[in-house]
């Protein structure tokens, strides 16, 4: 097994980590924004996971490997809305700086992995699963952010 095989297969077990994080973390937030927040971000981390999947069984099957759905997530977080009240606050707050962290390091695997790539088809799909998490940074960001200064989660 080649060494970009290994970091797929790091980076497939790493997203499923990913999901389940945020499948826990929804069910300590108390507000219905914050569980919406994290379940929508679980979410984005099992579509990680089904593209790194495939872009394993194309290996596999030496097959060209195909971009789909590559767009990256475009959330925005409206920080002039009323938030919802989490009375949870601390430990959301706990669980958004773990996420960061993670999301960080998710940001530099992809990287990672688009430079082994030689064909800029294959470097995008990573450059943009990069892009992707560094976006889940800045909504877990944001949301720090509005949780620390006014209690309440936004997310729509």
């Amino acid at each position: 097994m080649s060494d970009l095989d290994n970091l797929l297969n790091e980076a497939m077990k790493s997203e499923l980590e990913a999901k389940n994080f945020y499948i826990d973390a929804s069910k300590k937030a108390q507000s219905q924004a914050g569980r919406k927040l994290f379940k929508e971000l679980a979410e984005f981390e099992q579509n990680h996971y089904e593209r790194v999947k495939s872009i394993i069984e194309s290996r596999t099957n030496n097959m060209e490997i195909q971009i789909t759905n590559v767009v990256t997530q475009d959330i925005s977080i409206k920080s002039e809305i009323e938030g919802e009240f989490e009375s949870n606050k601390d430990e959301i707050i706990t669980v958004l700086n773990m996420a960061i962290d993670a999301e960080i390091k998710a940001q530099e695997r992809y990287e990672r992995i688009a430079d082994l790539f030689d064909d800029e088809k294959s470097k995008k799909i990573f450059f943009n699963m990069s892009l992707d998490e560094r976006n889940h940074q800045r909504i877990l960001e944001d949301e720090i952010y509005q949780l620390s200064n006014k209690g309440t989660i936004i997310w729509e």
